[in-house]
């Protein structure tokens, strides 16, 4: 009788971890791996809405972080981090996550990361780390502030 039980409860075991192994992270917003994407994305929603609970949710891009900020209206948003492009490897899903409010973005350079949508812009840490990208790509660097409304203008 216990290997009867035991059987079907070790194969639901290791299928259900198996499926949840290869799971991926959403974009919230579009659908998108934002775990592949370049310029993902994790914020902490603090106060939810209707539609959007309080949680913690991944996006793909500023793009889809404009758009859900402007659905959410009441909501809170806590903590942004962001994906530092300079610390991008091949592996998959690597690159620090970096204070999204604190960060530079190199907007209209000749750069495209991957996983993300238009505007296309590069997320760093540190001034310096962006200024090097500008020079070798072009573009012009901005601020939180400056890369919010300028992302916005574009919806």
């Amino acid at each position: 009788m216990r290997n009867k039980i035991f059987s079907p409860l070790a194969i639901g075991f290791i299928f259900f971890s198996s499926v949840t192994a290869l799971a991926v992270e959403r974009c919230i917003m579009c659908g998108m791996d934002a775990q592949k994407s370049e310029t993902k994305f994790v914020i902490q929603v603090t106060e939810g809405t209707k539609d959007i609970a309080a949680d913690e949710y991944s996006l793909c891009c500023l793009h889809c972080l404009v758009i859900l900020k402007a659905r959410m209206k009441e909501g809170k948003i806590g903590s942004i981090l962001a994906r530092d492009y300079d610390t991008v490897t091949r592996k998959y899903d690597s690159g620090e996550m970096i204070d999204a409010r604190k960060a530079f973005y190199l907007v209209e350079s000749g750069l495209r990361p991957k996983g993300s949508m238009v505007p296309f812009m590069l997320i760093f840490s540190t001034q310096t780390t962006a200024e090097k990208y500008k020079d070798v790509s072009g573009g012009r660097i901005l601020n939180w502030e400056q890369v919010w409304k300028y992302t916005e203008a574009l919806q």
